[in-house]
C-alpha cells in the first residue's frame, strides 16, 4: 500500500509547494519573494495530456525548457508507479511492480537533483531553492527505498 500512497505524495510535492522562489517584488505594500511552483512549469503538459493530446512539444511542451521537462518526467513516473503499485498488491506481482517504484525514486533524485543544481546557477543561487524542492527529493528517497524493501519481498 504504501508504494502506491509515498508516488502519489511525490506528485503532490512536486506540484503544489513553492519550489523555487525568485526575486521579491512589492504587493500592497508588503514585500513577497516570488514563488514557483512545479505546476507553473508543467501545468499545460498535464492538461494536454488530460485531452489525450500526448506530445511533448509546441503548446504542451513543459516551461522551464530542461528543467520543466525533469520536472515533467518525475511527475510522468511517480504516476506509471503508483498506476502498477495497485497491480503490485497481487502477490505475485509485487515484486516485478518494486522495480518500477525503485525507478521513480531514483527519477524523482536526479530530477530535483538537476533542478537545484541549475538553479544554483540564477542569481538567488542556493537560498531561492524552497521547502517543495527539498520536499520532493526526500519523497523520492523514501520512493526509493520502499522500491528496495519490495523487491526483498517485504
Amino acid at each position: 500500500m504504501i508504494r502506491i500512497l509515498l508516488p502519489l505524495a511525490v506528485i503532490a510535492a512536486l506540484l503544489l509547494p513553492p519550489i523555487f522562489a525568485g526575486p521579491s517584488a512589492e504587493v500592497a505594500g508588503i514585500v513577497k519573494p516570488t514563488t514557483v511552483t512545479g505546476y507553473d512549469y508543467v501545468g499545460n503538459t498535464i492538461d494536454c495530456w488530460m485531452d489525450r493530446n500526448f506530445i511533448l512539444s509546441g503548446d504542451c511542451e513543459p516551461e522551464g525548457g530542461i528543467r520543466g521537462k525533469a520536472i515533467f518526467g518525475a511527475v510522468f513516473i511517480s504516476a506509471v508507479a503508483a498506476a502498477l503499485g495497485v497491480l503490485g498488491l497481487l502477490p505475485v506481482i509485487g515484486r516485478l511492480t518494486s522495480f518500477i517504484t525503485m525507478l521513480a525514486g531514483v527519477v524523482v533524485i536526479a530530477a530535483i537533483g538537476y533542478f537545484a543544481l541549475t538553479m544554483m546557477g540564477t542569481d538567488e543561487g542556493l537560498a531561492g531553492v524552497q521547502w517543495g524542492s527539498y520536499l520532493a527529493g526526500g519523497g523520492g528517497l523514501l520512493t526509493l527505498i520502499s522500491g528496495l524493501a519490495g523487491a526483498r519481498g517485504r
